[in-house]
């Protein structure tokens, strides 16, 4: 009955590994949390196989024995590491074998669960954690092993399908979490094994269209991704402590000999001196998260890579075409975005600054010679825009150049924002609280409302067909916005008039009128 039994635990173990092999690409790309690099599917996925490949053992308990002593070693990754914690506790109860099988399979699951979430400060709801939670509680309200073992799938499954509203970031990209659907993998191999059923589970939410939603473009705060093990000389009860001020995403498994630590930190230089201060370093793995997450996302022949103000004018350039967009807030130095370049999987790229600062920082990057680098000089957001408009990835580099280029001469742009106190400048009295606008940083109208300032603008210019696009803020009255394009339909039935909500970020009105062109726009631009 033990042979059986143990021998029925082996099994579940390789099958469950046939599972991950089968789903690592759709796990990869359900892996948006806690950075979306795409890498959990292959992490769980390496886990299991390194620890079963390097376990060869013909006695079953010897080799569960092997497994259990070796998995959380063997450990890649966030989820990785988690599962391999379970799978620790969990076989470390299986190996204290008893005749009743239910009983002993229960402790070996609430073992695991415990030993998960032991190396964890701060667990997470909405993670695998959450999945094998759950998962136990079904184990435990089973009558006999086999509905303990059918309970525990299904409360696993349940748990599973939660998890997107559980985390923030999951729901904003409408995937579960990538984790959990690899322990799933191991809830649905041991009900398969212990029961000669196959199940056929159908997958979450995921494709490649996805990878539009901004969260899956979010760049990783901490740039790397350090996992060792080192043997130890002498105990550190403040490890954690002084690891948590290196960065984030820390997992910490110790023994009495040996120390494994997985994080996310920029400071690799002061974790390799902390970890030497109590042990030697044996095994280490440090990985790039930001080239690996633009390796995982960005798999075309030319990529556009611009600046943004806020959220949605983000979003409005990755609906748009962009590959990466970068918040002018970031204040990213020359160094940073050489970085963001060499790490660029493409060998094509432009670059649309959308400011003349980035312009110069931009124009420096365009002598590296490593990859083909235009850029595009757009100096307004609606230039970035109007750049996009006309950039096709069916074209080829030097085309979308020259169509990039040529678009943005088309457009003139400024802001409309109300004066703030009483100012002189050339012919201008203004007063506080009047409306203004410009063009090309220089102030040419105002007005006693947004409507009238608006409208002598169109006059200024001599303007009255086209397409004029207001981006406004929260700040701004979106009715008063929708009043200005209705009121303008009537003085100027040619022009059409769109209007854009660029969110929080925008505390004045941003516009461009694209001309139509003929001999007039082409002597007006000459």
């Amino acid at each position: 009955m033990e042979k059986d039994f143990l021998k029925k635990i082996i099994n579940s173990l390789f099958k469950t590994l046939e599972k991950l092999e089968e789903r690592e690409v759709y796990i990869n790309n359900l892996n948006v949390f806690p950075v979306p690099d795409g890498d959990t599917g292959t992490n769980m996925l390496m886990t299991l196989k390194e620890t079963l490949e390097s376990t060869n053992n013909d006695d079953l308990k010897n080799f569960l024995n092997d497994v259990s002593k070796n998995i959380v070693l063997k450990a890649h990754g966030n989820s990785g590491i988690i599962f391999s914690s379970f799978l620790k506790g969990f076989l470390n109860k299986i190996l204290n074998f008893d005749s009743d099988e239910a009983n002993i399979l229960t402790k070996a699951f609430e073992n695991g669960v415990e030993a998960s979430y032991k190396i964890l400060d701060n667990p997470t709801e909405g993670t695998i954690l959450t999945v094998i939670r759950e998962s136990v509680r079904g184990m435990k309200e089973g009558k006999d092993l086999i509905e303990k073992i059918e309970k525990s799938y299904i409360y696993g499954l349940e748990a599973l399908e939660k998890t997107k509203e559980m985390l923030p970031s999951l729901k904003e990209a409408d995937v579960v979490d990538a984790g959990g659907d690899g322990f799933l993998s191991f809830l649905e191999s041991l009900y398969e094994v212990f029961t000669d059923q196959n199940i056929k589970r159908e997958k979450a939410t995921s494709s490649s269209s996805s990878f539009n939603v901004s969260i899956w473009r979010k760049r990783p705060v901490y740039k790397n991704c350090v996992e060792l093990i080192a043997d130890k000389r002498k105990e550190d009860f403040n490890i954690k402590e002084k690891l948590k001020k290196l960065g984030d995403s820390i997992i910490l498994v110790e023994d009495n000999e040996k120390i494994k630590i997985h994080i996310h930190t920029n400071e690799v230089d002061e974790l390799l001196k902390l970890i030497n201060d109590i042990g030697e370093i044996k095994e280490i793995n440090i990985r790039n998260m930001i080239k690996q997450q633009l390796e995982f996302l960005l798999d075309v022949e030319i990529a556009v890579i611009t600046f943004s103000i806020g959220e949605n004018i983000r979003e409005l350039f990755y609906s748009l075409g962009a590959s990466i967009v970068i918040d002018k807030d970031e204040n990213l130095s020359y160094e940073d975005l050489v970085e963001i370049v060499k790490d660029m999987p493409s060998q094509n790229i432009i670059l649309l600054p959308n400011d003349k600062e980035i312009l110069f920082k931009f124009e420096k990057i365009r002598e590296l010679e490593t990859k083909k680098i235009e850029v595009v000089e757009t100096l307004s957001i609606p230039e970035g825009i109007e750049a996009l408009l006309n950039f096709d990835r069916e074209k080829s580099f030097d085309e979308n150049i020259l169509n990039m280029s040529e678009s943005i001469k088309k457009i003139k742009s400024g802001f409309i924002d109300i004066f703030k106190e009483n100012l002189s400048i050339k012919d201008f009295e203004i007063k506080k609280g009047d409306f203004f606008a410009t063009v090309n940083d220089e102030i040419i109208v105002k007005g006693d409302n947004l409507l009238k300032t608006i409208f002598n603008l169109l006059n200024k210019i001599e303007i009255n067909e086209g397409l004029l696009l207001l981006i406004y803020g929260d700040e701004t009255d979106s009715d008063e916005v929708e009043k200005v394009k209705v009121e303008l339909k009537k003085d100027f039935p040619n022009l059409n008039v769109e209007i854009y909500n660029g969110g929080k970020r925008i505390n004045k009105i941003i516009y461009s009128i694209k001309w139509i062109f003929n001999l007039f726009s082409s002597l007006f631009y000459n």
